[in-house]
C-alpha cells in the first residue's frame, strides 16, 4: 500500500478526504457517493475551514443524491471537448460511425459557443429554446427537420457522456423535440433536360481557352459518372482510385469501391456511360487503356487534369463550372422547385430516373446510392407510389438517354 502524503488528511473513513494539490496552497476534497468517486475544491487555505466547508460539500451531495440531482456541477463546454474527444477517438481506429464528423462540426460550430459557459446539470427548457434560436440565426434560415435530427443526436452524446460520468443524471436529461420546416423537393432535371445537357458539351467545351480545356473535358466526365452512378458529389469520386475499380463479370458493368463515402466504404455499380467517361480519362492521362489501369492497379487518382506543366492536379472549381455550364444551357433554375440546381441534382436526378424507368428497386438503390430506404422514401414520394414500388418498366434509361 502506498504511503499516504502528510498534505492528506482524511475526514470521514473511506468516504471524505481532503488534500492540497501539488503547488497549490487551496485545500481539496475528494469524497464517494454511491460507490463513486469526486472532488471539488473548498476554497480554503487553513486546514479545520477545509474540513468544516467538507463536510458541508458532502452533506449537500448526498441531498442531492436523494434527489436525483448529480453532485458536481461541469460546465457544458468541457462535456462536449471530452465527447468530441471520445468520436474522434472512434474514427481513428475505425470503431466510429461516419457521421460522427458531421457532429463534431455541429457541437464546435453551434453547440459551444451558445451553451459553452452553462452547467450541464441545470440546462432548461429555456436554453434549449436559446439554442434553437441562435442556430436560425447562425444559418440564415429555420433548419429542416432532417437537419434537427441531426443536432439532437450530436447534443444527445454530449449528455450520455455526461450521465455516464456522473455530471449529470438521466432525470436532468432536457427533452429534444423535431421541429423545423418539411424538407423541400430538391431541383432536378428532366429526361429532355438531361439530354440536351449531354448533347450540349462538345460545343461548351470548344468555347474553352486553352487553360480551360482540360478542366471542361473532366468536367464532362466527371458529371458523367455521377449521372450513371448517383455517387455523391465531391470525395466520393475526386478520391476514387483506379485500384478500386474492377470489371464485373459482365464486361458492360464496372464494380466502383468507394473509399471515402458519407456512409463509409461501399461499392456501386456503373455502366456504359461511367465506363465511357473512364476510358476518356485514362487515354487522355496516360495515353492507356482503362483495362491496362485496372490490371496494373494503378494507384493515382481517376478524376484528375492535366495543368499547363502536364502534371495531373485535382480539380478546384467544378462547381463553379456546374454553373457557367448550366448557364450556358439556360438551365440553372429548376422550373418546378424555382431553385438553382447543383450537383446534387445530377445525384437526384438519377435515383428519379431510377425509380421511374429502370428495374432497380428501392432498397437496392439504396445501397447504390449509399443512403437508406426512408431517406428514398421521403425525396422522393412526389413519384407515383406504383411506380416507386413495383418498379414498372424495363432498363430503360440508357436507352431514352442515348436514343
Amino acid at each position: 500500500m502506498s504511503k499516504r502524503l502528510s498534505t492528506t488528511h482524511e475526514v470521514i473513513q473511506r468516504t471524505l478526504f481532503v488534500y492540497k494539490r501539488a503547488k497549490s496552497e487551496i485545500w481539496q476534497c475528494r469524497y464517494q457517493i454511491n460507490h463513486k468517486w469526486f472532488t471539488e475544491t473548498t476554497h480554503e487555505y487553513a486546514l479545520d475551514d477545509a474540513k468544516r466547508v467538507a463536510h458541508m460539500i458532502l452533506m449537500d451531495a448526498n441531498i442531492k443524491h436523494r434527489y436525483n440531482v448529480a453532485p458536481i456541477s461541469h460546465l457544458f463546454k468541457d462535456v462536449a471537448k471530452l465527447t468530441i474527444k471520445r468520436m474522434e477517438e472512434e474514427l481513428r481506429v475505425k470503431e466510429g460511425r461516419v457521421i460522427y464528423k458531421d457532429y463534431i462540426f455541429i457541437i464546435k460550430r453551434y453547440f459551444i459557443p451558445v451553451l459553452g459557459l452553462k452547467p450541464i446539470n441545470q440546462l432548461s427548457f429555456k436554453d434549449i429554446e436559446e439554442l434553437a434560436s441562435e442556430r436560425v440565426k447562425n444559418m440564415g434560415h429555420e433548419p429542416t427537420k432532417s437537419t434537427i435530427k441531426n443536432h439532437n443526436a450530436a447534443l444527445t452524446k454530449i449528455f450520455t457522456e455526461a450521465v455516464m460520468r456522473g455530471y449529470m443524471t438521466e432525470a436532468q436529461k432536457p427533452v429534444l423535440q423535431v421541429t423545423g420546416r418539411k424538407t423541400e423537393r430538391r431541383p432536378e432535371f428532366s429526361l429532355a433536360e438531361i439530354k440536351t445537357l449531354l448533347k450540349g458539351f462538345d460545343g461548351w467545351i470548344s468555347l474553352a481557352t486553352e487553360e480551360q480545356i482540360e478542366i471542361r473535358l473532366l468536367f464532362k466526365d466527371y458529371l458523367e459518372a455521377l449521372l450513371d452512378t448517383g455517387a455523391r458529389p465531391g470525395r466520393e469520386l475526386l478520391e476514387l482510385r483506379w485500384a478500386n475499380l474492377k470489371y464485373a463479370e459482365d464486361p458492360t458493368k464496372i464494380i466502383i469501391q468507394f473509399q471515402l463515402s458519407k456512409t463509409g466504404k461501399r461499392t456501386a455499380v456503373g455502366r456504359a456511360m461511367t465506363i465511357s467517361a473512364l476510358e476518356r480519362v485514362a487515354e487522355r492521362n496516360y495515353g492507356r487503356s482503362l483495362q491496362e489501369l485496372i490490371t496494373a492497379q494503378c494507384p493515382d487518382h481517376i478524376f484528375r487534369h492535366k495543368s499547363q506543366y502536364n502534371k495531373l492536379i485535382r480539380p478546384i472549381n467544378f462547381e463553379k463550372q456546374m454553373v457557367f455550364y448550366l448557364d450556358h444551357l439556360k438551365m440553372l433554375k429548376c422550373p418546378i422547385t424555382g431553385n438553382k440546381r447543383t450537383f446534387y441534382s445530377i445525384r437526384h436526378t438519377y435515383a428519379t430516373f431510377a425509380l421511374t424507368y429502370d428495374k432497380i428497386n428501392i432498397h437496392t438503390l439504396a445501397r447504390q446510392m449509399g443512403t437508406s430506404v426512408v431517406m428514398i422514401e421521403k425525396h422522393y414520394s412526389h413519384l407515383d407510389a406504383e411506380k416507386a414500388i413495383e418498379q414498372l418498366g424495363g432498363e430503360k434509361t440508357a436507352g431514352l438517354l442515348a436514343s
